[in-house]
């Protein structure tokens, strides 16, 4: 799997997980719903602060985070 279907699968599974939205999530990152929504759909890749963030708000850390990616990425 391509590194952006990856970031973008493993976003909105655990985004799903966590119950939240688009919305909530972007609030939680201090970003907007749009950006949440064209990492989710592959379109943007994000930066490694917004990946900590988005980790961070999952309960989770970056390197627990990037081993779900990676994950994806070797499926």
């Amino acid at each position: 799997m391509e590194i952006n279907m990856a970031v973008a699968q493993a976003i909105k599974e655990k985004r799903i997980e966590n119950h939240l939205s688009q919305e909530k999530l972007a609030d939680m990152i201090d970003s907007h719903q749009v950006y949440i929504s064209e990492i989710e759909k592959g379109k943007k890749i994000p930066s490694i602060m917004i990946l900590y963030n988005i980790a961070k708000s999952f309960g989770m850390t970056l390197t627990e985070f990037i081993g779900i990616i990676e994950d994806k990425i070797n499926q």
